[in-house]
């Protein structure tokens, strides 16, 4: 019998029926988004004073789970289709950052171009 890999709905399914079962699918949107940025913060830990990160895989990929578990939340508390929501989002940023202008491996020209791209772009927000 073999294994199958459980696909982001199947995560999302888990999720909720782990909070379900113990009561917890109300958190509030504050406390969830703060406990997003909480577990980012755990996950940088990892990586506090060095580019190669202290701890295992595994760990780091708990705390990524901590993150995507808690983002899961608050999505369902706003009605966010995550897929669709990064669909979204990656066609904002291949316009902002186009392709053809990051092709170049020399770094000097990529942040030139990553540069370029942050000066000229109008940020659409309402705050």
């Amino acid at each position: 019998m073999t294994k199958s890999t459980p696909t982001f709905d199947d995560a999302v399914k888990a999720v909720n029926t782990h909070l379900a079962e113990r009561h917890w699918e109300n958190n509030p949107p504050r406390g969830l988004a703060i406990s997003i940025a909480l577990e980012a913060n755990e996950l940088l830990e990892h990586y506090q004073w060095q580019d190669e990160p202290i701890g295992s895989t595994d760990e780091i990929a708990g705390e990524l789970a901590d993150i995507l578990i808690y983002a899961i939340q608050f999505a369902h508390h706003y009605n966010i289709d995550i897929p669709e929501s990064i669909m979204t989002k990656l066609a904002k940023a291949a316009k902002k950052y186009p392709a053809d202008k990051f092709q170049t491996t020399d770094p000097a020209e990529r942040r030139v171009a990553w540069l370029e791209a942050k000066t000229n772009h109008q940020k659409d927000t309402l705050l």
